[in-house]
């Protein structure tokens, strides 16, 4: 069965890189790939599909695995970190109309796993190299596995797990494709609770609801307390706080704030998240920290990134932003181009272009006396 096949007996309309990407995991799978020389490939017992936040690839993951279990009539295992993941795989794979079963939900930690499965798909996969998942691959031993990440920066050594890795369409295309959300860039001096805390206090209402990312669990706490102090409602999310009722209430709407080290990096959906407050770091944090803001929504459909001017990594690094702002004597000023500037400039050079000049009686005097060789044919 080829993917166009199943697609009708789903709710799920593929977007045109998950389409590629499920065919090619399947291809791989099966000894069907072909190279870019055109060469048949051996059969791949492991696959990795990189790609961003936002892009689908839960979707992705459930559709390779049903597309498997028509062709094999395989038991399918799903591994994530945290439970919640497991239940919003489980939901999605009921709600899209995917339909994979048998299929085990499976928590990276579980010391007992179900051990006839063919396929385990293994969520946030830059965790593969893990004590606890090595646990579960020498218990189990799939046939095949299938690892969905966003993340890119720790792939290189996560390569190893893997016989072949997928990329396609980046963050940037995505965005451009309108598939991922457009967002405005700002710019602030410094990053610091204090200077974080006046941005974000001075216009509440720019920023909406927003997640701030600190490098110590005391910047998380100074700045709830300066915010609490100014009657914002937020909460700090850590390894041992109550996560799951602290993003449940963020969000209905309860809590419009949530300040947090990297715990909200991975499994974190909000698709009306307005704002990300992203701290100085180098690409692969800055990525995982900022590609929490993409998924898109109807109520708001343009996101926001603030980083300091120290940071080693702009986020306009990866992917272009609709418009960028630099914080400079006491007010936002934008750094693109006013659209304005550019139509009277077009009509400037028109004009001028279709002006007629009579030249001077003296340039055409000496215009007629060049040698021959210089006169047109």
């Amino acid at each position: 069965m080829e993917l166009a096949s199943l697609i009708p007996h789903t709710q799920v309309e593929p977007r045109p890189y998950q389409h590629r990407i499920i065919s090619s995991t399947a291809a791989m799978f099966n000894g069907q790939h072909k190279n870019g020389a055109g060469q048949l490939e051996p059969a791949a017992r492991s696959v990795m599909i990189e790609s961003p936040t936002g892009s689908g690839k839960t979707v992705m993951g459930l559709l390779t695995a049903k597309l498997m279990q028509k062709q094999h009539g395989i038991k399918v295992g799903w591994v994530a970190m945290r439970r919640n993941l497991l239940t919003q795989t489980a939901e999605e794979n009921q709600r899209m109309g995917i339909d994979v079963e048998p299929i085990h939900f499976i928590s990276m930690f579980e010391k007992n796993p179900p051990t006839d499965l063919d396929l385990l798909v293994v969520d946030e996969a830059q965790h593969d190299a893990a004590t606890s998942m090595a646990h579960l691959h020498n218990t189990i031993r799939p046939k095949w596995i299938l690892g969905l990440t966003a993340t890119p920066f720790r792939t290189d050594r996560i390569k190893l797990c893997f016989d072949k890795v997928i990329k396609d369409a980046g963050i940037h295309q995505l965005i451009q494709d309108g598939f991922l959300s457009q967002y405005d860039h700002y710019t602030i001096p410094c990053w610091n609770v204090r200077t974080v805390a006046e941005f974000y206090l001075r216009e509440p209402k720019r920023w909406g609801k927003s997640i701030f990312f600190f490098r110590k669990i005391e910047e998380c706490f100074e700045l709830r307390e300066i915010l609490v102090a100014q009657g914002v409602v937020c909460e700090v999310v850590t390894g041992s706080s109550n996560r799951e009722e602290q993003i449940g209430k963020f969000l209905s709407g309860q809590v419009p704030v949530l300040i947090n080290c990297m715990v909200l990096t991975e499994g974190f959906d909000c698709p009306n998240l307005q704002t990300v407050f992203c701290r100085d770091s180098a690409k692969g944090p800055t990525m995982q920290m900022c590609g929490r803001a993409f998924r898109k929504h109807p109520d708001v459909p343009v996101k926001n990134v603030v980083q300091s001017k120290l940071t080693k990594w702009p986020f306009t690094k990866v992917a272009l932003a609709r418009d960028q702002y630099l914080w400079q004597e006491d007010e936002w000023r934008s750094l693109a181009v006013n659209p304005m500037i550019n139509t009277v400039n077009s009509r400037a050079r028109l004009a001028i272009a279709n002006i007629n000049v009579d030249l001077p009686t003296f340039v055409k005097r000496n215009r007629d006396r060049r040698p021959n060789f210089l006169h047109d044919n």
